[in-house]
């Protein structure tokens, strides 16, 4: 029995072995050359993004809901009526503001927001213009990259990284006095942009009570970065 676990032992070492040798080990003259190249590039933004929030305060918690909850359907109904423009609402809070110490009467706020995405810029302003006149606080208006736009940009920065990455690999190849093998790993990675908050006009209360314009958004263009890196295997001439 001894004998023939010995035996055993020594055909899965031979096996083993065998694998090894049919994997293909590394040539000693094959040389790894690592590199990493990262390629940006500039894209004008295609989406308008905006959040307004109705507000309202009241001795009660009734009242300010109630004023909060009419003034979002109002802005909901108007914004949905405009081609183009994805609404959606945020959050929704209530909460006490304070108590007076003389006759201890509550005051309440409640508010709730609404956010607008669009892809017309001059729409936009004017839908945001007009809630602003109805009484919406303003809160962010920002460009952005849609997400096609983004995964298109992705694409071009990742094509631009792997184009030089490859050049620059045959240029050491070439002062190594080695050639292009093949690459033997390759990590990609990208960055999203972020959001760029567009130069505004602002817009003060006493203004929107006399028919202000709408505020104004400058767009700029937006970076979008990829890198790759990679394991390159030179071989001999």
């Amino acid at each position: 029995m001894i004998r023939l676990a010995a035996v055993f032992r020594l055909a899965l070492l031979s096996l083993g072995l065998l694998c090894v040798m049919a994997a293909g080990p590394t040539p000693d003259d094959d040389t790894i050359l690592k590199l990493s190249e990262t390629a940006t590039v500039l894209v004008e933004p295609d989406e308008l993004a905006a959040s307004l929030r109705a507000e309202a305060a009241a001795a009660n918690a009734q009242d300010a809901q109630k004023r909060v909850n009419e003034l979002m359907a109002e802005a909901i109904a108007v914004a949905k009526n405009v081609t183009g423009v994805v609404v959606s609402t945020g959050s929704y809070n209530v909460w006490r503001t304070a108590i007076s110490p003389v006759d201890r009467v509550e005051h309440w706020q409640a508010g709730q927001g609404i956010n607008l995405t669009g892809k017309d810029p001059e729409t936009m302003l004017k839908l945001v213009g007009e809630l602003q006149q109805m009484g919406l606080v303003q809160g962010n208006l920002l460009w952005r990259l849609s997400r096609d736009a983004e995964r298109k940009a992705r694409q071009e920065a990742t094509k631009q990284a792997l184009s030089t990455l490859r050049g620059r690999a045959d240029e050491a190849a070439d002062i190594l006095g080695l050639k292009f093998g093949s690459f033997r790993e390759v990590r990609l990675d990208s960055v999203a942009p972020p959001p760029i908050l567009p130069r505004l006009q602002m817009t003060t209360r006493a203004a929107l009570a006399s028919s202000a314009p709408p505020p104004s958004a400058e767009a700029e263009e937006m970076p979008v970065t990829a890198t790759a890196e990679a394991d390159i295997v030179l071989k001999p001439r």
